[in-house]
């Protein structure tokens, strides 16, 4: 189930200066559900190139020695199976200034100084409760974030235990739905403790609060990060209509689809470009208009012979884009890439092969590199006829964190497990609204990454709700104007994109607006890179092979100074119990000392 060299040999190693930096993870391999939790976060770690040992309390339950590590993390509700002697060794390391991470609520009435309350609350009946609300800056922007069970169904199977009957010194960082505590912080002596009094740390959604909580209790905790951001405009040139529809009616009376995506949303989506110095992909259908996928399907229909024309017509229609932009492929027609939509593979290369025809012909770009799935979906058999068909393309971009994996959703970055040729470059985010749902996700990703992937569609604005229909599905669910604002007072959609966009500039102005050919470049470019961090408390010294971003998160009292250094800072802020800071390192080595406030 697990990657073999996730469970290392983890003898001992005494650190009299900077010592490389790891982790000691514990799990229990008869416990699956905390062996999900360990999953998500070591697949953050390996990204973070953060070292880690595994050490699995079925086998042994005397933990190795201590001193190595820089911080432990525990994913495992089976803490009661660390032997005492481990569990006072532990309580002495944190004590002696070491971390401590509970990734998943566990007990050990030995370790009840470092969980934040007393033993009885530890042995009541389990409680479920549901809702995230983050109380503190875990993260930067993240106070204030509040997903309740329709956004998201968080459900924490949690240890009843009340805000009021944690021990003095703890502070809560992030709350169910009715403000009952699901993580709190505290000292211990010269070391921090973490405590997740959940079980949902499995959840990719969450990876970058895990790992935040990681770097947080660490006196010093170094993660590399990409460091780019990738903005996907997903059917452009878009299918042509001259109807009148709302809500642009209203706003802007007479203007029809077509003068609205060629005319008013593209000049306004390219001063939003320029003030912000990004960068878009746009990706397109070669033929809205032949839906015939069966077996047999004619060659010689209407829809199929007059797909030529249409598509010269739409991009004749369409703006030139900026030189530095790109177009990628999103399919011959709408259909999704799954049994159901193209149950005849051999129908699905003839019209794939007439898809790179109509690109060859039509579109005024080389052949595409990257592929984004209709509806972010598709099969086994699918991929590999279209990546037979368009050996080009070397990049999907399906979603990160949420949807199914059976069908091409919820994948991580790297090779696409159904067709190697390809690598994930999945998109987290989606709309022109930073909904509490999309805000959570937008910043776990950067806070475990350093990166931002992120999609929307022209024609967002007129998916609105009729009377009849719930908000719920529709990508314009509260009836927004393009910028003018609504009955409700709200702003347009394009002056709530502005706004999200200049937050993202203002809190991690580091980040680099790229295409999706450059994101994939970049990604690669992060794996590869060899990195080796070595840490104390007075400095971290980072050896990378070419240059590259890194988190420092760094305790309260301690402050980065570069003076010296091969290490350029690029932001600094404060974050709970310490500050973050983001740092350019050259290749070669960089030594970063850290002073005392």
């Amino acid at each position: 189930m697990w990657p073999s060299n996730w469970f290392r040999k983890t003898a001992n190693s005494s650190r009299t200066a900077a010592g490389r930096q790891e982790l000691l993870i514990i799990c229990h391999s008869g416990d699956p559900y905390g062996l999900s939790t360990m999953e998500n976060i070591c697949r953050g770690l390996e990204f973070a190139k953060i070292g880690f040992s595994v050490f699995d309390l079925q086998q042994n339950d005397r933990l190795p020695p201590l001193s190595r590590f820089d911080a432990i993390v525990t994913c495992t509700e089976f803490l009661s199976a660390i032997g005492s002697q481990s569990a006072k060794r532990m309580e002495k390391y944190v004590r002696d200034g070491g971390g401590l991470v509970v990734a998943y609520r566990g007990f050990h009435e030995n370790l009840c100084p470092l969980l934040g309350a007393d033993g009885g609350c530890f042995e009541r009946e389990m409680q479920m409760t549901s809702g995230l609300s983050f109380v503190s800056e875990l993260f930067p922007d993240t106070t204030g974030i509040a997903i309740g069970s329709s956004e998201w169904d968080f459900d924490h199977s949690r240890f009843d235990i009340d805000v009021s009957e944690l021990i003095s010194g703890c502070e809560c960082l992030v709350s169910d739905s009715e403000g009952r505590p699901v993580c709190w912080t505290l000292p211990c002596g010269k070391g921090r403790v973490v405590f997740w009094n959940t079980s949902v740390l499995f959840s990719r959604a969450l990876r970058g609060f895990a790992i935040q909580s990681i770097l947080s209790v660490m006196s010093v905790g170094v993660a590399a990060i990409g460091g780019f951001a990738m903005f996907h405009i997903d059917d452009y040139p878009t299918s042509l209509s001259d109807a009148v529809q709302e809500p642009i009616a209203t706003e802007y009376p007479g203007m029809n689809r077509n003068d609205f995506f060629f005319g008013q949303w593209y000049e306004d989506m390219m001063v939003l470009r320029a003030k912000h110095g990004l960068k878009y992909t746009w990706y397109t259908v070669m033929n809205y208009h032949d839906v015939d996928t069966a077996p047999g399907a004619s060659l010689s229909t209407i829809e199929t012979t007059t797909g030529q024309k249409l598509l010269s017509d739409r991009f004749q229609c369409a703006r030139i884009i900026p030189d530095d932009d790109e177009f990628g492929f999103h399919g011959y027609n709408h259909q999704p890439l799954v049994a159901t939509g193209w149950p005849d593979l051999e129908t699905l290369k003839y019209k794939l092969e007439i898809a790179r025809d109509l690109w060859e012909s039509k579109v005024p770009a080389p052949l595409p590199v990257s592929w984004v799935p209709a509806n972010n979906i598709y099969h086994p058999g699918q991929v590999g006829i279209l990546a037979e068909v368009f050996p080009e393309i070397t990049t999907v971009c399906s979603l990160y964190s949420v949807g199914d994996e059976d069908t091409g959703e919820c994948r991580e970055f790297g090779p696409e497990p159904w067709e190697p040729s390809l690598t994930c470059i999945p998109r987290e985010t989606w709309s022109y609204v930073r909904y509490p749902k999309v805000r959570m996700l937008q910043l776990s990703q950067i806070a475990s990454m350093g990166l931002w992937t992120h999609f929307l569609h022209p024609d967002d604005v007129y998916d609105i709700p009729d009377s009849s229909s719930p908000e719920d599905g529709y990508r314009n669910k509260t009836n927004l104007f393009w910028k003018d604002r609504n009955a409700d007072g709200q702003p347009g959609m394009y002056h709530q994109l502005d706004s999200w966009i200049e937050q993202v500039r203002d809190l991690f102005p580091w980040l680099d607006f790229v295409t999706t050919s450059e994101a994939a470049a970049r990604y690669h470019e992060h794996v590869r890179r060899q990195t080796d961090i070595r840490v104390s408390d007075s400095r971290a010294e980072i050896t990378c092979e070419t240059d590259g971003l890194y988190y420092l998160r760094t305790r309260s009292g301690l402050v980065v100074d570069s003076s010296n250094s091969d290490a350029v800072i690029v932001d600094s802020r404060p974050v709970t119990n310490g500050t973050l800071t983001v740092v350019r390192c050259e290749a070669g080595t960089a030594v970063l000392h850290f002073n005392t406030t």
